[in-house]
């Protein structure tokens, strides 16, 4: 028995160096893979190597873990695209106006209102310009023409295109823990999608970059420079052929910023299972997203506090919940434990 557990062993180790030489080979080629349907696979596809071995059961019960999740962000990621206020021969062309804009629900599209708050702001900071254009004017040497790229552009498109990738890792982090674990963290990560899109639906809201384009947003022109840092390096992210449509496009899910409300969720998330010191390093994350998608002319500073509001109201939902279904299992005489740990260090 100990022979066939030593031979399944040098397997999979065998195995993740070819999965890990084979992603590393599709970064290069492709870019860094950031769609939904991409990154299930590659997760799954990580833990069954981890699995090879331990039988059908366990991968299995593997796929029973991961494929409802998936399946409801799935479905997020499309139904945000549906909740898009644009045609799709305007989604194609790129044709975005914003005024007399309504969606399905006849719900117009918020234009002046976030301009209105960070206006307020740059007169409190007394900066004269939003956020967002005194860090470009500041920050920014030139046009977006590949001349004039500044040295930390590289660090903010790895910051940005770390969302795509840090709730997927933590999932898979937390499934080979404890799946007990895994389901309170894949709870609040769907319990923050589907607040997102369906604030998306009523309150479709123009970001920077379009207000900008659109001659709403007044002064110094606000420019998208989120992929800048990986257009140097010659990297970009890539999504599944599905994502390649319109489908998963809409120009106008800005309020809130999910991409602030899951670094905060993250951050939140593993504040009290970190040891003190270290977590005010915790909050560097959302600090840098706030900091990559304001510079970056994705949102504006309200629609960021707005994803800040969301993360921690969910994160405090269920951890209340949590708490009170423990304390109900204590109460009835069998306290449950931590499910033991999927792999091991012999894995």
């Amino acid at each position: 028995m100990e022979q066939d557990e030593a031979v399944w062993r040098r397997r999979r180790r065998w195995t993740y160096a070819v999965f890990t030489l084979g992603l590393m080979v599709f970064v290069a080629r492709f870019g860094i893979p950031t769609d939904r349907i991409g990154l299930a696979a590659l997760a799954t596809g990580f833990l069954s190597i981890g699995l090879l071995g331990k039988g059908w059961r366990a991968w299995g019960q593997m796929l029973l873990d991961w494929l409802p999740f998936q399946a409801v962000l799935l479905v997020y990621d499309y139904s945000r695209g549906f909740a898009s206020p644009y045609s799709a021969e305007q989604m194609a062309a790129r044709d975005y106006p914003t005024h007399d804009v309504h969606n399905a629900l006849g719900l117009p599209l918020q234009v002046q209102p976030p301009i209105d708050f960070d206006q307020w702001l740059a007169n409190l900071l007394t900066i004269g310009t939003t956020p967002t254009q005194w860090l470009q004017t500041h920050l920014h040497p030139g046009p977006v023409d590949g001349t004039a790229i500044p040295w930390f552009a590289v660090l903010v498109s790895l910051v940005y295109c770390s969302h795509y990738l840090v709730t997927p890792v933590t999932a898979v982090v937390l499934w080979i823990r404890d799946r007990r674990e895994y389901r309170q963290w894949m709870s609040m990560v769907v319990t923050l999608a589907v607040a997102g899109l369906a604030t998306y639906v009523l309150l479709p809201t123009a970001p920077p970059w379009l207000a900008s384009m659109q001659d709403d947003l007044t002064g110094p022109p606000v420019l998208r420079l989120t992929s800048e840092g990986f257009d140097q390096v010659g990297l970009n992210m890539v999504g599944s052929a599905l994502a390649l449509g319109q489908h998963l496009v809409n120009p106008v899910a800005a309020m809130p910023s999910l991409h602030v409300g899951f670094a905060t969720l993250t951050a939140a998330y593993w504040w009290p299972r970190v040891r003190y010191p270290y977590r005010p390093l915790l909050l560097l994350y959302p600090l840098a997203m706030m900091f990559t998608l304001a510079y970056g002319g994705e949102h504006y500073v309200l629609d960021e506090l707005a994803g800040v509001v969301y993360a921690l109201v969910i994160v405090a939902f269920w951890r209340n919940r949590f708490a009170r279904t423990q304390a109900q299992v204590e109460r009835s005489g069998n306290p449950s434990t931590p499910s033991s740990p999927v792999f091991t260090a012999s894995t």
